[in-house]
């Protein structure tokens, strides 16, 4: 009776390390580490306030969700993929489900799903409660951390 009530002990605390060790510093990655929410969007020098619209970073995947408003029932559009952050540059591409295709919105200005639609993002500024993200010379992307 005593070796069963160790071994279910040891097992216990077997299982808890495992479980809290799937990701390192409880999957902190670094200030773009969370839910950063889109506040205004910049083309060609007219900007359009944003307020839907969430990148999420989490180790290497992004979720991307478009939240749709409607009083008490509102819905969101969640959009997974992988990213990588290098020096000054976010690249990330996002994943088409097996099992239905899907078309991003293109109030998103993003690439279409798959591999080898690789978005890519200079990173302007980027610190603990807000990331300014450029595309070419004619767009800015302004987040605020959420």
């Amino acid at each position: 009776m005593k070796g069963k009530m160790i071994r279910r002990i040891l097992l216990g605390i077997c299982l808890g390390v495992i479980v809290t060790s799937c990701t390192q510093h409880d999957g902190y990655i670094g200030p773009i580490f969370g839910k950063w929410q889109l506040t205004e969007m910049w083309e060609d020098g007219t900007m359009t306030p944003h307020d839907s619209l969430y990148y999420n970073f989490q180790t290497s995947i992004i979720m991307v969700q478009v939240v749709h408003r409607g009083g008490l029932n509102n819905w969101a559009d969640l959009y997974y993929g992988s990213y990588v952050q290098e020096d000054d540059s976010l690249k990330f591409y996002l994943i088409e489900p097996s099992q239905h295709p899907v078309v991003i919105p293109p109030v998103l200005k993003l690439k279409q799903m798959g591999e080898e639609n690789i978005n890519t993002f200079f990173i302007e500024k980027l610190n603990s409660s807000k990331m300014i993200l450029t595309r070419g010379e004619n767009e800015r992307f302004v987040f605020r951390k959420f």
